[in-house]
């Protein structure tokens, strides 16, 4: 798993942990659909663990009906994820935050072509001015 892959992955993981610690999946008697979403979030976060790529339609699909069906919690999700999943997602971002993101995947590719390591955390803080 690339390092890129790994931001990802901890994103999927603090999206998952927000959602459990929310209604209407931390009340006492959640619908079956609620189980299911959970369930459905834990095969993603598994398969994402086990191979990242394989998991990338399943996450792209995920990430959709995680906005179409709690748009309520749709702010525990970390926009990168939309980004990174992409298809359907993207209409979720601005068209600022499009640009930032394919400025910092061109970063991503540039350090990739000269086989530098590539710090995706502090990266994607210049560029979208979090430093």
């Amino acid at each position: 798993m690339t390092s890129y892959q790994q931001h990802h992955l901890n994103f999927l993981k603090i999206a998952y942990n927000n959602f459990i610690n929310r209604d209407p999946f931390k009340s006492e008697q959640p619908n079956t659909d609620d189980i299911e979403f959970i369930e459905e979030f834990r095969t993603l976060i598994d398969g994402f663990e086990n191979s990242p790529s394989s998991a990338h339609v399943e996450g792209e699909d995920f990430i959709d009906k995680a906005f179409r069906r709690y748009p309520q919690l749709a702010h525990l999700i970390a926009r990168d994820l939309l980004w990174y999943f992409g298809g359907n997602n993207l209409h979720n971002l601005t068209d600022d935050e499009l640009t930032k993101f394919q400025q910092l995947d061109e970063m991503r590719f540039d350090a990739e072509e000269q086989n530098k390591e590539f710090d995706y955390i502090n990266s994607r803080a210049n560029v979208f001015g979090q430093n």
